[in-house]
């Protein structure tokens, strides 16, 4: 099956909305569930404190949110993405705490190669929204996601959009499978209420929080970015909004850690991006990066891996596609240097082969059952289906 097969991406999508009508998203938020049921097309069911939402409702705010063509970042673009709790120490080999120095150097980088085209902070610096910001935009002229919470952060962060330009506020307002986290709610819709870019981020990982198969994976990654989407249109109908849907592979034989050098996590990620190419909307995913605790041999041939198949099929962002280490843990900015080359270097046609899996009939149901509790890991499907799917 061809990554841009047609049929295939309608499904994902049409699934996605028979998601949120019939199996609706846990929302403990008085204020999130008073915008959502003003519209009359969509209800909270006290019984199971989920929120149902109407195919129609999500189809409006779709049509309503400016299309990929009006974002500032271009079509086949790879960035700096993500928040490594730590740096690799490139000489060491140990994990040190991120500084300042670190973050500019990160932004220097991004800013000298032709290759990036945009960057999150890349590293953790805690409690720090406002000075991690500037420090980006002193050293690093490209677009920027910024992540804020507090009245500070969300201050400054309006400063720069309002001067710079450029910059796309990041949120994760979901916990998979399907649970609003209530702690974002009120930094969200104060910076959607402001007139701030968002971008909604979610991260279902298939055999732990979403099913274990490719098009499950993705129906559930899509139900819930769509809910993002969908309530930043209510709140400020036109404002830009990116789809983050981010699916992820648990490795069942590595304790359910997420396994991101797997050429299925790679191809996971384009399909979501062509699913949303289908509706117009700006996307960006994950991909090109590995599961390597070392930026060795290997790390690079999974990338590689990553940039043939972005280059081939084409796409819109790509994160994390140049200094992550395993598990997004670290940060190595050895990896990043030597991974621009690397970028610069593939080309499509070192795109691996991939047996694309079909449509899977019964993910639906597996979604239903679980709902909003992570119980993927015992339920039928997945162990139906280990061994069988993402085996590359």
């Amino acid at each position: 099956m061809n990554p841009e097969d047609d049929a295939f991406l309608e499904k994902i999508h049409q699934d996605a909305l028979q998601v949120l009508e019939e199996v609706g998203v846990k929302c403990a938020s008085p204020k999130v569930r008073e915008i959502f049921e003003s519209t009359g097309l969509a209800a909270f069911d006290d019984s199971t404190g989920h929120l149902h939402v109407l195919a129609p409702l999500v189809e409006q705010a779709i049509n309503m949110a400016p299309k990929r063509d009006q974002y500032w970042i271009p079509e086949n673009a790879f960035g700096v993405g993500g928040t490594a709790p730590f740096v690799y120490d490139d000489e060491t080999g140990e994990l040190v705490e991120p500084t300042f120095e670190h973050l500019a150097k990160i932004a220097g980088i991004v800013n000298e190669a032709d290759e990036v085209n945009f960057m999150a902070r890349g590293v953790l610096i805690r409690n720090q929204e406002v000075k991690v910001m500037d420090t980006m935009i002193e050293n690093c002229n490209k677009p920027i996601y910024v992540a804020v919470v507090t009245d500070a952060g969300i201050a400054r962060a309006r400063q720069i959009h309002e001067t710079r330009a450029n910059l796309t506020i990041q949120f994760s307002i979901i916990n998979s499978p399907l649970n609003i986290i209530e702690s974002m709610i009120p930094p969200f819709l104060s910076c959607v209420r402001k007139g701030l870019p968002i971008y909604v981020s979610t991260m279902p990982m298939a055999g732990l929080s979403a099913p274990y198969c490719m098009s499950g994976l993705l129906t559930l990654t899509h139900a819930e970015a769509l809910f993002g989407i969908t309530l930043t249109q209510l709140l400020n109908p036109g404002l830009m909004v990116v789809h983050a849907g981010l699916p992820s592979i648990a490795n069942i034989q590595k304790n359910y850690a997420v396994d991101l050098g797997l050429v299925s996590h790679n191809m996971a990620n384009l399909l979501m991006e062509k699913v949303n190419k289908r509706l117009g909307i700006p996307s960006i995913q994950t991909a090109c990066t590995t599961s390597q605790e070392e930026p060795d041999k290997e790390a690079e041939e999974d990338a590689v891996k990553g940039y043939a198949l972005m280059k081939k099929y084409g796409f819109h962002q790509m994160r994390h596609a140049f200094g992550f280490l395993k598990e997004l843990i670290s940060f190595s900015i050895a990896k990043l240097e030597r991974h621009i080359a690397l970028c610069r270097e593939t080309g499509p046609d070192q795109a691996p082969e991939y047996d694309m899996e079909p449509y899977d009939p019964e993910a639906f149901d597996a979604i239903r059952r679980n709902s909003s509790q992570a119980n993927y890991m015992q339920d039928n499907h997945t162990l139906k289906n280990t061994g069988k799917s993402f085996r590359c």
